[in-house]
């Protein structure tokens, strides 16, 4: 399993001495992580576009405009990148939603729109525009399978209670939350696919927009 620990273990002191996954010495740890930034979203890309497995680290590499060498100071392989990825992308997904679930016991709805419009809206800025469009491939290692999929159903179990909270107060059609939050993910996460820049429908209509829709979906 890829820990936060050991994917932070290129950035992170160890004995006071600041060093690098190949044991190098770090001297500018802000800008060794933003470079860890940079290859999480350019392999992001890569992937998106040609998918996990078609996808190698030359084809990483050129993505983030580095040498492949470089890319290895700061991770093993592209399974480690894309684990890293994906738990991050899920990490702060599920950081967010527990924000807004105290509003559910009050006002379903509200906590409802706002944790549909914050997962519309992470297609729009920077880092999240592919992240959506990532399938877990089948060739993951059984341990970052897992490690992904556990992260994921936390995820889909919190928004399935904002749903069930609604359903129980008459705010939302009486219906399998697990379904509904299923059919409602998958409706959000679909904006990356078909949303094109500079097209007339602008990010923060498109977010209000597509929320609206998916409302009316449950409403009664």
């Amino acid at each position: 399993m890829v820990s936060r620990q050991s994917r932070q273990e290129s950035i992170a002191p160890s004995q006071g001495t600041e060093v690098g996954l190949r044991g190098y010495r770090i001297r500018d740890i802000a800008k060794a992580r933003e470079r860890r930034r940079e290859i999480l979203m350019g392999a992001a890309r890569a992937f998106a576009h040609g998918g996990y497995d078609a996808t190698n680290m030359d084809q990483i590499a050129h993505e983030c405009g580095l040498a492949k060498g470089h890319i290895y100071h700061y991770f093993r392989s592209k399974e480690e990148i894309f684990t890293e990825i994906r738990t991050e992308a899920i990490t702060g997904a599920i950081e967010q939603l527990a924000s807004v679930l105290p509003i559910a016991s009050q006002d379903p709805e509200l906590a409802l729109r706002k944790a549909i419009s914050w997962l519309i809206a992470r297609v729009f800025e920077r880092g999240g525009r592919y992240e959506p469009m990532l399938p877990n491939p089948v060739s993951l290692s059984s341990e970052n399978a897992r490690q992904i999929r556990t992260l994921s159903q936390r995820y889909e179990q919190l928004f399935a209670s904002i749903l069930r909270q609604g359903i129980e107060k008459g705010a939302f059609v009486s219906d399998d939350p697990k379904l509904m939050t299923f059919v409602i993910l998958r409706a959000a996460n679909a904006v990356a696919t078909w949303y094109r820049e500079g097209g007339r429908w602008k990010p923060q209509w498109i977010v209000e927009k597509v929320t609206e829709q998916l409302l009316r979906s449950v409403k009664p």
